[in-house]
């Protein structure tokens, strides 16, 4: 029996030596991979601030060059006041009203952004919004008058164009007239 006891315990040891090394061994690797994770997360974390950082130059970029367009008519705007102190004609006066609203449509058109609203369209509450609806012989849910246009930049809407819309007219109105 002290053979058969000191076996168990030669196997015993031998298990012990073997889940310690395993225990050694999966302790290396959840270092190791706990290692990787956080090197990992700081690279992500400076990737985002990258990526912010990037971001803002990009924005300050396009908002500078937009301000430089707006300046270009705010110019136009100064030049206009300053020749409105000499008496001058109300066609040269219109003239430059004119010149002034071209260039901000043709800033507006350089950046894509593009007029919705158009009297005769049919109302879509997705590019307008209805201010009233009003009594009229054109077809139902039909634009009769824009009182704001509304502007969008590809299918993005920015504004939408505030319009009256047509309902049809009341017999009672009809009567009336």
């Amino acid at each position: 029996m002290p053979n058969k006891e000191k076996h168990e315990a030669e196997k015993t040891t031998h298990s012990i030596e073997e889940l310690t090394a395993k225990v050694d061994e999966l302790t290396a690797e959840k270092d190791r991979l706990n290692d990787s994770y956080l090197r990992l997360a700081a690279e992500y974390d400076n990737y985002k601030k990258r990526q912010a950082k990037n971001f803002g130059e990009m924005v300050s970029v396009a908002r500078d060059a937009l301000i430089l367009k707006v300046l270009d008519i705010l110019d136009n705007f100064e030049r206009a006041i300053v020749s409105s102190e000499k008496p001058p004609s109300v066609e040269s006066l219109m003239e430059g009203i004119h010149l002034i609203h071209k260039q901000i449509q043709d800033m507006l058109a350089s950046e894509n952004i593009e007029t919705v609203g158009e009297v005769g369209d049919e109302f879509d509450p997705n590019l307008h919004e209805a201010v009233a609806l009003v009594p009229s012989d054109k077809e139902e849910n039909t634009v009769v008058e824009v009182l704001q246009k509304g502007y969008r930049c590809g299918e993005r809407l920015i504004r939408p164009a505030k319009v009256l819309v047509s309902v049809p007219k009341n017999k009672e109105e009809e009567k009336d007239n």
